[in-house]
This record gives C-alpha cells, structure tokens and sequence, in this order.
C-alpha cells in the first residue's frame, strides 16, 4: 500500500458505510421528517393541552354533582331548640380519691391515701376537680343555648344531697363552685330518686333528663345485688315518668372489666348508650354529650296536656 493517503476521493463510494460517524455534525437539520412513523407511541404525554374540548359529551354523566365541604363541623348535628331540664348526679364515693385501695375517704381521710395533687381537703384529689371542672363545663356550654332550661345538682357517696334545685346554669355553676367531697360508699339509686325529685317540678313543656356521674357499680344497699336492684328500680321509676338517663362511667386507663358498663348500659341508660373516659379525658366526652342532651331536648315526644 501506498504510505500516504491519496488526498482526493475516491471516484466511486464503499460498497459498505463507514463504521464510524462523521467526526462533525450537519449545521442544518433535514427539512423532511422521517418516512415512518415510530413502530411505538412516546411514553411522555404532550406537554401542552389540546386547544379544545372535544365535541362530543360523556355519554353517562354523573346524576349528582359531589358537594364538598370546606371543613366538617364542629359542633353536633341536632340543633339546640328544645326547653329542657337537666339534674346532673355527681359521684362523691370512696374510690374517686382512694387510689384504687379500699378506702372510703371519709372527708378525705385519712389524708395519706385520699388527699393527694395539692388539693385542699374540701376537693381531696385531682380526680374530683376534674369531674367539678368537666360538669361546670357541660353546663356553661348547654346553658348558653338559645332556648329554656334550667338545671339541678345532686351529689352522692352513703349519702345523697341535693345540692340545688332547677335553677339558671350561672346558679348551678355558683352551687358547684361551693361542693365538698364526702367519700364514702356508691348509693346510686338514692341519687337516680333524689334527681328524679328535682326534674318532677318541672314545667311540662320541658323534656327532662338526667346525667349521672360516677366511678362504678352501686354499693349502696348492701349486698352489691340490693344495691344492683335497687339503682334498677330507681332507673325504671324515672324512665317512666319520661325522664332520659345518660350515664358516664370513669374507669381507671386499660380497665377491661366490662361489668360496670353492662350494668348501666342494661339497667340505667335510656337508650343502651354509656359514655366512658378516664378522669383525665373527661373533657373529651363533651361534644358527645352536648349532642346527645340537644337531640333528646328537641325530640318532639313531650305531653302537655292539649
């Protein structure tokens, strides 16, 4: 072969392309696009829209249009028309400041195992500021409802007291604010009766409820079995003179034992319904029961007599 390369071209091309490409690009591009279209559609959609719609509609369009709302409401579904009267029972036994020993902490004594949190004597423990606090709360709450309605206090250990008759919430929360804690046993159906009381002065165009509030079964009389048929006796009483129950029941975090929820679901409830919580997440309960009051009050089943 010749050392040098020719300079000129050959006359005639390879019968084969060259293997390499062509150390420079064209400046220009081809001005004919390709004959055949790509054998497969681009994975990318077009990055612009189509400039119209098209011409035809769905063939099945929806029947309803979807509402959305902007942010779900706070506050319960039933509206707050309904006059009523609510007698709200407020445990005072043993067990709510005894630390779970078997103390009746009978005026918070002995202090060692009742008084506990920095409470004063008068409130004992935290767990009964609580249940105050949360009670004072659900009156504030229904007492400033546009409609008629009063309000009366009974609290219960061995013993029960009325603290007020039906009065404006601003007086029960006054009649609240001067409560001391007694201990003691559970004498449920003793306050089921004595509230009944209360809710029996009531104007008749009011519907009557009741709110009890407490941290286990009866024990008043005894044995547990009397006191068991005894708050049942009481429950079926108010029942039957038109009056709807809601109980609360505080239990202790991880309480498993469904005993106690049975009973006031089966014996004392209106409707089977038990609210329960913690004395710490009492506050959590307070939509809950502000509907169920609400819905119950506007429930149009009260007599008056026309």
């Amino acid at each position: 072969p010749t050392l040098e390369p020719s300079l000129d071209p050959t006359s005639n091309p390879t019968p084969e392309p060259s293997l390499e490409p062509t150390s420079n690009p064209t400046l220009e591009p081809s001005l004919e696009p390709t004959p055949n279209p790509t054998p497969e559609p681009t994975f990318e959609p077009t990055l612009e829209p189509t400039s119209k719609p098209t011409q035809q509609p769905t063939t099945k369009p929806t029947f309803q249009p979807t509402r959305l709302t902007e942010a779900p409401t706070l506050k319960p579904t039933c509206p707050g028309e309904g006059n009523f009267n609510l007698c709200i029972a407020i445990d005072m036994s043993g067990s709510v400041c005894n630390g779970s020993t078997s103390s009746l902490c009978l005026d918070c004594a002995p202090t060692t195992s009742c008084n506990s949190g920095g409470e004063k004597l008068t409130i004992c423990c935290p767990n009964f500021s609580n249940m105050l606090e949360f009670t004072k709360d659900v009156i504030t709450e229904l007492g400033e409802l546009p409609t008629d309605q009063d309000f009366s206090i009974v609290h219960f250990g061995s013993d029960v007291t009325v603290a007020s008759s039906l009065d404006s919430w601003k007086q029960s929360i006054k009649s609240i604010n001067k409560l001391k804690y007694t201990g003691g046993k559970t004498n449920l159906a003793g306050a089921i009766s004595s509230c009944q009381l209360t809710l029996d002065q009531s104007p008749p165009d009011r519907k009557n409820l009741m709110l009890i509030i407490t941290d286990g079964a009866p024990s008043v009389p005894q044995p547990i079995a009397n006191a068991k048929g005894a708050a049942t006796t009481a429950a079926l009483n108010a029942k039957n003179q038109d009056t709807f129950i809601i109980p609360v029941l505080i239990e202790e975090p991880n309480d498993n034992d469904q005993d106690e929820v049975l009973f006031l679901k089966n014996n004392v409830s209106s409707d089977g319904k038990v609210f329960v919580s913690d004395f710490d997440g009492l506050k959590n309960l307070q939509d809950s029961l502000f509907e169920q009051v609400t819905c119950q009050a506007n429930a149009n089943d009260i007599y008056t007599g026309e």
